[in-house]
């Protein structure tokens, strides 16, 4: 039966978290026994997050996995949802960066109890997080302004004597700042702590030559179709989405940036078990292939290029070839210095 006190709370967290609507109530019931909410980012990726892993995963064990959207930042839901004990999930599609934010001071995750897998991307696996969908910042440019000769790396880029044409870059800094130390000489390698005065440095250098500071996926795609831009950095699946369209835009992942999308369990959920074994699902290669043959991210188990073709494979960040062009971004660092960085970078961009 019902707990009337703990429905009408429950209600009123869904309506302070803004997603009172995606609940389906039968029997009076808010959850099935075999029945798990994820939050995931909606849209065409959700789309293809439903076809490659909930639909296959009730199929495959007979428990429902509704999906709901969730904000771009849903670390204030997923905390508001722990604390209240009033779980409107059971389990979230976080990135490195969330996870961090969910864990100090206090944690808000579940362990996983997973089992490590050889055939895992390196760090895509960790005690309260899985991650299945890999995303990296690249250049990008036009084929019809320099053929095959176009920029191949940060140095090129900010080379406008030998690389004439219109550029954009990221008016977010994230990836930008990291651009820059590599235009600089800096090795991914050595990337962070990220010198921010050296970065700037270099950043000023370039600013005048920028037409374009974009603010979002939509636009950037539109700025390659269009040859707006001769050049630009990019998020990979954009400049895909692009070439798809007919652009002749040509990717570079040499001195790329990639994250992670991934899965981690609200703590505390009485369906944790259930979400357990929907994350160990997505493990699977030929589930990560499925989706990484609709959306133009990579799959983090490697086992899933078995898979993919391998006209698929050249676009996608955790192929042998591209990967090895790619370092991670580091969230640690980021998570610790991400307002500092933000203030300094719009007060530069309006010096």
């Amino acid at each position: 039966m019902t707990d009337p006190t703990r429905t009408a709370s429950r209600r009123a967290v869904l309506r302070a978290a803004g997603l009172a609507a995606p609940f389906v109530f039968t029997g009076g019931r808010a959850f099935a026994a075999d029945q798990i909410i994820s939050a995931d980012v909606g849209g065409a990726p959700g789309a293809a997050i439903r076809s490659a892993f909930y639909e296959p995963f009730e199929q495959e064990t007979g428990i429902r996995v509704v999906g709901v959207g969730h904000e771009p930042d849903p670390t204030v839901q997923f905390k508001l949802a722990v604390d209240s004990r009033s779980y409107i999930w059971d389990l979230c599609m976080v990135t490195p960066t969330h996870v961090l934010n969910l864990t100090a001071p206090r944690m808000y995750l579940e362990p996983l109890n997973i089992a490590p897998m050889s055939t895992l991307v390196e760090g895509m696996l960790t005690p309260t997080w899985l991650g299945f969908s890999v995303f990296s910042t690249v250049i990008a440019y036009r084929t019809d302004k320099f053929g095959d000769a176009g920029p191949q790396n940060w140095a090129d880029f900010w080379d406008v004597g030998k690389f004439p044409g219109r550029r954009g870059l990221y008016r977010g800094y994230t990836g930008v700042i990291e651009a820059a130390l590599m235009a600089d000489g800096v090795a991914s390698k050595d990337l962070y702590p990220l010198d921010l005065n050296r970065a700037f440095r270099k950043l000023d250098q370039i600013k005048p030559h920028i037409n374009v500071w974009w603010t979002s996926g939509a636009q950037n795609t539109q700025l390659l179709q269009s040859g707006e831009l001769d050049m630009c950095d990019t998020w990979s699946a954009r400049a895909y989405a692009a070439i798809d369209s007919g652009a002749p835009v040509r990717t570079v992942w040499n001195q790329g940036l990639y994250s992670t999308d991934g899965w981690s369990i609200l703590r505390g959920t009485p369906k944790a078990d259930l979400a357990r074994q929907f994350i160990a699902f997505c493990m699977k290669p030929e589930r990560q292939a499925a989706y990484s043959n609709v959306v133009a991210n990579g799959p983090t188990n490697t086992k899933a290029f078995d898979f993919i073709t391998a006209e698929r494979a050249r676009l996608l960040p955790t192929s042998a070839a591209n990967l090895a062009g790619l370092a991670p971004s580091n969230a640690a660092w980021w998570t610790a210095n991400r307002t500092k960085v933000q203030e300094r970078f719009q007060d530069w961009l309006l010096g």
